[in-house]
């Protein structure tokens, strides 16, 4: 009778041990699936300023355009006005380029490893 109640405690000690280990994993599951989303928006906030860096760029050309024509038609305040704006439009480009690729670069790497740290921390594997 004590073989069985014996078992019956290591089997409930083991199920027990069990349902936490799944319900940590689960968890980690759904801060993994929210890591992953927080890096892709990261990601999805730099490509948009890239694009935004490309439309100052496209209309920074167009400034250049003009001054150049400016610059050839008269001799001196127009084309300075415009060389003036396209430095204004130069200098938002770089600035959008530069903020969307570190965010790019801080997020591209989508392996939720705060999770997998944690999973291998509770199961014991590190």
């Amino acid at each position: 009778m004590s073989d069985n109640f014996g078992r019956y405690f290591v089997n409930a000690i083991v199920a027990g041990l069990l349902g936490r280990i799944t319900a940590v994993i689960k968890t980690e599951i759904e801060r993994a699936k929210k890591e992953i989303a927080a890096k892709l928006k990261g990601i999805g906030v730099g490509i948009g300023l890239i694009v935004a860096a490309g439309v100052f760029a496209f209309f920074m050309a167009g400034v250049l355009v003009a001054a150049a024509i400016l610059g050839l038609a008269t001799v001196w305040p127009a084309w300075l006005a415009a060389l003036t704006v396209a430095g204004g439009l130069l200098l938002i480009v770089l600035i959008l380029v530069l903020i969307g690729s570190s965010l790019i670069k801080k997020n591209k790497d989508l392996t939720p490893q705060e999770s997998i740290d944690n999973v291998k921390s509770v199961v014991g594997l590190s």
